[in-house]
C-alpha cells in the first residue's frame, strides 16, 4: 500500500467508523438483556414505596364521601314522586284547598274537614247544617209561612195576589215581616211617596188695594187679578171690614194700621218724601196662619205675599197619584189620611215632614237635581 502525504483520521477514517459501530452495537446488546432480566412490578412498587416515604404526616387529605353520589345514583334508577295526585283534581303544581283553624289565637292554614287543628291541637266547632226552606209553588215564599197565614203553599203562585187587601202584595208583606191576612199590618205607606221637585211658592190670591174710612169703620178693598167677575172680566175686588172673611178665599180680614214712611227722594239733595205703608193682617180659616199685607195703591205691578212653600207628591202603590200639597194638607194613601206638618227647602232639594193618624211623624227627603 501507497502511503499517502494526509493526516490519521484522513488515512484511517473506514477503520475508525468500523471500531464505534462495533462498540455501539454491543453497548445496546448489553441493556437488552438487562431489561429482559429486570422486574418491572418490583420497580412500580419502588416508585410508590418512595413516594409514600416522602408525603406529610401532618397533611394528610380525607378520602372523599360518596354516600350523596351513591343517594343521587339510585335515585336515577328509581325516582322518589313528587306527589300523589288528588282525586278532586289538585295536581302536584299547586297545593290543596286550605280553611283557617276557628280558634282566633291560633287561625292557622289548616285541611278543611278537619276536625282537630294539627298546629294547636284543639277540636274545631262543627258547621250547622243550613236549614232546608221548601217553596213547592216557586212563587219566592216558603211554604211554612203561607201555611202559618192562609195561603196555598203548592200548585198555586200567589205571591202577587194582596189576600187582606192593603195594596201590598203577599211578597212584599213576606219580605216585610208582616201580616198578610191582616189589613192593619202591612209595611210603611211613606215608603212609596217621593218628593217631585222643584219646590213652588204658593201667594195670596189677592192683595190690598186700598182702604177708606167710613162711619161704620174702615173699609178694606183687596183684588184678585187671577178670578173673573160677573161680567167676565178679569179681576175681583172684596171690599170688606174687619173680621169679615175676603170673599170665598178662605181668609179672614183680622186687624188694619193706617201708617206713613219716608224715603229719600233721588237727586233731591237729602230730601225725602211721605209714603203710604199702612197695612192689613189677615188670617187663613184652616190653620190659624197671620199674614201681612201691605197696601200697593200706587204700584204699576201689584205683588201678591207669598204663603207656602208648595210640594207635589207622588204616591206609587197602585195607579201612580200626585198630591200638589202645603204644610196643613190633608194627605190621604190608601184610606189613611196623613196629615202635611212641614215643607223645607234644602238646597235644591227639600224635606216634607208627615204626621200619620197616631201622631208620628216621618220625613220624606228629595236629593238635589
Amino acid at each position: 500500500m501507497k502511503k499517502g502525504n494526509g493526516n490519521f483520521l484522513t488515512q484511517h477514517y473506514e477503520w475508525i467508523a468500523i471500531t464505534v459501530a462495533v462498540v455501539a452495537l454491543a453497548l445496546a446488546a448489553f441493556y437488552f438483556v438487562n431489561t429482559l432480566n429486570d422486574d418491572g412490578e418490583a420497580r412500580a412498587a419502588e416508585k410508590v414505596r418512595r413516594i409514600d416515604a416522602r408525603k406529610s404526616d401532618t397533611n394528610v387529605v380525607a378520602p372523599a364521601d360518596m354516600s350523596m353520589y351513591q343517594i343521587l345514583m339510585r335515585n336515577t334508577q328509581a325516582p322518589t314522586a313528587v306527589g300523589e295526585l288528588n282525586p278532586v283534581g289538585y295536581s302536584f303544581l299547586a297545593s290543596g284547598r286550605r280553611v283557617f283553624c276557628a280558634l282566633p289565637d291560633c287561625h292557622a292554614p289548616i285541611p278543611p274537614d278537619t276536625k282537630q287543628c294539627p298546629i294547636c291541637k284543639r277540636d274545631q266547632p262543627e258547621e250547622e247544617a243550613p236549614a232546608v226552606v221548601l217553596d213547592a209553588d216557586g212563587d219566592g215564599i216558603p211554604d211554612e209561612w203561607e201555611r202559618r197565614f192562609g195561603l196555598s203553599p203548592s200548585n198555586v203562585n200567589d205571591a202577587d195576589e194582596d189576600l187582606d187587601g192593603d195594596a201590598f202584595t203577599n211578597r212584599e208583606e213576606y219580605e216585610a215581616g208582616t201580616d198578610p191576612s191582616d189589613r192593619n199590618s202591612h209595611p210603611d205607606y211613606l215608603d212609596s211617596l217621593s218628593i217631585k221637585l222643584p219646590l213652588k211658592q204658593t201667594t195670596l190670591p189677592f192683595y190690598l188695594r186700598s182702604y177708606m174710612k167710613t162711619p161704620s169703620g174702615m173699609r178694606l178693598e183687596f183684588f184678585n187679578p187671577s178670578e173673573k167677575n160677573e161680567y167676565g172680566a178679569r179681576g175681583v175686588a172684596y171690599s170688606v171690614f174687619v173680621e169679615q172673611d175676603i170673599g170665598d178665599t178662605g181668609f179672614v180680614a183680622k186687624s188694619f194700621e193706617q201708617k206713613k214712611g219716608t224715603k229719600k227722594i233721588a237727586g233731591g239733595a237729602g230730601a225725602r218724601r211721605e209714603f203710604d205703608v199702612s197695612f192689613a193682617t189677615v188670617v187663613r180659616k184652616s190653620d190659624g196662619k197671620v199674614i201681612k199685607v201691605v197696601v200697593q195703591s200706587d204700584a204699576k205691578k201689584p205683588k201678591r205675599e207669598p204663603v207656602d212653600v208648595q210640594a207635589v207628591l207622588v204616591y206609587q202603590r197602585g195607579d201612580v197619584k200626585e198630591f200638589t200639597v202645603v204644610p196643613t194638607s190633608k194627605l190621604p194613601l190608601s184610606g189613611i189620611e196623613y196629615v202635611v206638618k212641614e215643607i223645607k227647602p234644602v238646597g235644591k232639594g227639600a224635606l216634607v215632614t208627615i204626621v200619620d193618624p197616631a201622631g208620628n211623624e216621618r220625613t220624606i227627603e228629595a236629593l238635589e237635581q
